[in-house]
């Protein structure tokens, strides 16, 4: 009996083992010579990285791409001013609305480590940065939802339904041709897991009012938990600029407002999206609802799309809030500029970007539009154009000022809109 018994558990204890194994490990398994591009496996096991040398875990670690883990530490032996380093990079492309990434920046004005998800770009995350010294970073993706941490703290979770690519995840690789990359960072440990591995930080807080995901097919939503019943419901969607004015944003409504997240954009001609834009605007019955769709079609230039393609697509989204939402109020927020970028590290933005006409023109029929539909305009555009200063420098994103002043307007018209209510 005792040797069944042992026998039992030993069992048990091979098969946890077993169901929590990394599906790739760089300690155990050789990077594939076709995703090597010049990294070195040292002595002690870890892999350099930097420059125009990277490498690849094939696509093969990742079978379930809405639930999996990845675990990566980094060093940066040394650190170069006006450098950025994709750490993570699971995308073919900048602007592809697929896949994910994790960017490290290190400029005077800002460092920082900022994620990439289907293409976003999702608010800088402050980060001092010192050479010599491990970072270890955890990406877990939960039913399509992924949260980040740093040394096991979570920095971020992001109710965004990840969309799947068949693209390694490159270590190092450059996003853009014209950016310069650190010159060298040291990858010590790189693990991905499988669907049976759920990773639990000792840091995570556990909170009165915790935050989850309301998903269907093509979108997600960040919802509260509501225990007031009578309390407000507010949504507000839009791209990466929703991310980055997000933390600043929650804490404003606290206690006052339900705030729910909807991160996603419209980046193609559909005069169609109406059904979708119409279910997840039903997750709840919204009071007020804040929207945008703007920076993510900068490819609607006069010879992609015509103006009655964009009104069309511009209204389906509308209609489809209306819908979704029939007793919300709802308002339009302007896209925000185009910016050229930093000329030099030390020094702000000073000038729009050439894509910045585009944005006017989705502007302007954005606005005939909204005044159709009986929806109110947020100017955003104005105040933001002049104050180049606060752009972050990477032609679409912002600084927390910037993104305050963005939190404050919406506040402001919450207020108003709810006064008496």
């Amino acid at each position: 009996m005792k040797r069944l018994l042992s026998a039992l558990l030993l069992a048990g204890f091979s098969a946890m083992l077993s169901a929590q194994a990394p599906l790739w490990d760089l300690a155990k398994d050789k990077i594939p010579e076709a995703l090597n591009h010049g990294a070195v496996q040292q002595e002690d096991g870890s892999v350099s990285v930097g420059g125009e040398n990277y490498f690849g875990i094939p696509p093969s670690a990742f079978p379930d791409q809405q639930n999996f883990t990845v675990q990566v530490t980094v060093t940066f032996p040394e650190l170069t001013e006006g450098t950025t380093m994709h750490v993570l990079l699971k995308q073919k492309k900048d602007g592809e609305d697929t896949g994910l990434g994790l960017t490290f920046l290190n400029f005077p004005t800002i460092q920082a480590h900022r994620p990439i998800i289907n293409g976003m770009h999702i608010g800088d995350k402050r980060l001092k940065l010192q050479p010599n010294t491990p970072y270890t970073f955890t990406v877990a993706v939960r039913k399509g939802s992924p949260t980040y941490y740093l040394n096991e703290a979570p920095t971020g979770q992001y109710f965004v339904l990840l969309l799947p690519n068949d693209e390694p995840m490159w270590v190092g690789k450059k996003l853009f041709p014209r950016e310069k990359p650190f010159t060298s960072a040291k990858i010590t440990a790189l693990k991905v897991y499988g669907s049976d591995y759920t990773y639990k930080s000792p840091k995570e807080k556990v909170t009165a009012e915790p935050r989850g995901g309301i998903a269907g097919k093509g979108w997600m939503v960040d919802a509260p938990t509501v225990v007031d019943l009578k309390r407000p419901k507010l949504l507000f969607y839009g791209d990466s600029i929703a991310g980055g004015y997000r933390g600043q944003l929650l804490p404003m409504l606290e206690g006052k407002v339900y705030a729910y997240h909807w991160s996603g954009f419209v980046g193609g001609i559909n005069p169609k999206v109406d059904e979708l834009i119409k279910q997840g605007a039903s997750v709840a019955d919204f009071d007020l609802i804040f929207f945008n769709n703007g920076l993510h079609s900068l490819s609607w230039t006069p010879e992609k799309a015509t103006d009655q393609q964009i009104i069309d697509t511009t209204r389906a989204i509308v209609r489809g809030f209306k819908a979704g939402a029939p007793r919300a109020k709802l308002f339009w927020i302007a896209t925000t500029p185009h910016t050229a970028r930093r000329a030099e590290p030390s020094k702000p933005v000073t000038a729009l970007g050439d894509k910045n006409p585009v944005v006017l023109r989705i502007n302007r029929l954005a606005e005939q539009v909204m005044k159709e539909e009986g929806v109110e305009v947020i100017d955003m555009y104005t105040p933001l154009a002049a104050r180049l200063d606060l752009a972050a420098g990477d032609e679409y994103h912002w600084s927390g000022p910037a993104y305050k002043m963005i939190a404050d307007a919406i506040v402001a018209k919450t207020n108003e809109a709810l006064k008496g209510k």
